[in-house]
This record gives structure tokens, sequence and C-alpha cells, in this order.
């Protein structure tokens, strides 16, 4: 029969490694946020109801693995230890990592309530530190984890992390790749005119970045709609596309309203003059503009 000690350290073990898997997806479903595929196949509610829940459990995972280890009998973890990084005295840079992504992931997951204050360009980029703080749960389990000895133990935690990582390598180069001479041929030509806006119900996930760039032109009011102004003048085209740069499932799309049409060619029809000469030019064909 196992002792207490034992008892506790499985419990222990078991909410962590479940903590360590939910985290993976979570990160990995952040990934395909960032890419933006999943915001045109599902509903807003859907995509970030699930990275919430996926996250929110992961970390309550990670807590009651931390409590668990000051349950253990004999166990060499202390309170201060639970909380300030490097001073466990068995093993301060496997428990002290742990510390740091547990908190690190914390304080991400409470950015979602200053979202909009911070913008969507701060709040991506700080977003970024997930991985940062996947990475070191991970570091934290290889080098704490008494159980991780197996090749298929210590073998799993390196492939979630690996895609994790590999994919937001890809997922960054992918973005940075994209030619940015197109985007400013774009708005070089948007700044000279009065712009159109159209934004695409399907896409929109109402953030409110948007309102927050132009507020002049977008407001997501109380009831959660977005209502827009169709077209703004060219002297408002820097806050209009810093808006639909920032929209992050890229639903605003800014167009040039037209200034001309012109119609197709029509035939002038045929008469004779007294003399038998063809009227009319020799009855070539004239376009007319409109």
């Amino acid at each position: 029969m196992r002792n207490a000690q034992q008892s506790v350290h499985l419990v222990a073990a078991s909410v962590g490694f479940f903590s360590f898997g939910l985290l993976w997806l979570s990160v990995l479903w952040g990934t395909t946020l960032r890419m933006g595929w999943g915001l045109t196949r599902i509903r807003h509610h859907t995509i970030y109801g699930i990275h919430q829940m996926l996250t929110s459990m992961g970390l309550v995972l990670g807590v009651v693995h931390a409590l668990a280890q000051l349950a253990a009998p004999g166990g060499h973890v202390t309170v201060l230890a639970e909380w300030v990084p490097f001073v466990d005295r068995k093993d301060p840079l496997g428990v002290g990592l742990g510390v740091i992504a547990l908190e690190l992931m914390i304080a991400l997951a409470l950015s979602v309530l200053i979202q909009r204050r911070l913008g969507y360009s701060k709040w991506r980029r700080m977003h970024g530190w997930a991985y940062v703080a996947f990475t070191l749960v991970g570091a934290h389990i290889l080098i704490s984890g008494s159980d991780t000895g197996p090749p298929l133990v210590w073998g799993s935690v390196v492939v979630a992390w690996a895609s994790t990582v590999i994919p937001r390598l890809a997922v960054t180069r992918f973005m940075s790749a994209i030619p940015r001479a197109a985007t400013d041929k774009l708005t070089t030509r948007l700044r000279s005119r009065e712009i159109e806006v159209n934004v695409d119900p399907g896409r929109c996930v109402r953030f409110g970045f948007c309102e927050q760039e132009a507020p002049e032109v977008f407001r997501l009011r109380a009831d959660g709609r977005l209502t827009y102004r169709p077209s703004v003048p060219a002297e408002n085209s820097e806050e209009v596309i810093r808006a639909a740069q920032a929209c992050p499932a890229r639903a605003v799309v800014l167009s040039r309203l037209a200034t001309s049409m012109v119609m197709p060619g029509q035939t002038v029809p045929r008469t004779v003059d007294p003399e038998g000469q063809p009227a009319g030019g020799g009855g070539r064909r004239r376009g007319r503009v409109a």
C-alpha cells in the first residue's frame, strides 16, 4: 500500500500533467486564432470561450498542483517558495521556473480585463509571453519532475513544447513575409481620396479595437453591435487605415469611392447627306463617357 507521501505525490503529479496538457491545448488554440483561421469558421463566442476555458482550467489545476506540494508530508516546498522564485532549498531552479511560469500565465489571463484599454497591438505583443511561460512550464517538469525518467514521458513534454514553438515561429515568419509593398501601395491610394468603409459581420468579433483607433468612424454600442460610417473623407484616412490594421479578424474592408464611370461604346447611326457621302465622320463608332 502507498503511504501518505506517495499518495500526495501521485495526486500532485497527475494534476500537474493534466494542467500541462490543458495549457498546451490553450497555447495551440491561441496560435490558431492568431492566424485568423477560426475567426472565419466558428462563432466568435465559441472561439474565445474555448480558449478561455482551456486556459482557466489549466491555471486552476496548476495552482492545485502547487498547493499539493505543501500538503506532502516531509516535503521541501515551503509557502515562501510557492511565491518567490529560486528560494527553495532543495530544487531552487526547477521550482523557481515553475513559479515564474504560473505567475506569468496568471498575469496574461488577467490582462483580458484591460484588453481594450491596452489596445490590440500592445495586448497581442504581451500575449507573446505565453510561449515563454509555456517553455518555463516544460523546463519545470523536466527539471523537477521525478516521474520524467522514461523516454515516453520526457519525450512527450519535448514534443508538446516543440509543437507550440514551431507553429509560433512559422506564423511569425508568415506574417512578416506578407509583402508590405502591396499594403503601402494601397494605403497611399486610399489617403488621397474619400474612403468607403465596409465591415464583414461574419468576421467581426466586436473587440472594439477599431473604435479605439478611429472613434469618429466606429462605435461599439452597449448592446454589442457595431455602428460605423460608410464613407470617410481623405483627411480621416490615417485613423481608418490604422483601425483596419488593428482588427484581429480582418473584418474592416476599405476601398476608394469611384470618381468616374466609362460606359460601353455605342454605334452612331449612319446617315447620308444630299451628295451621297456618309455623315458623322464615315460612320465611325464613338464612345460615350458618363
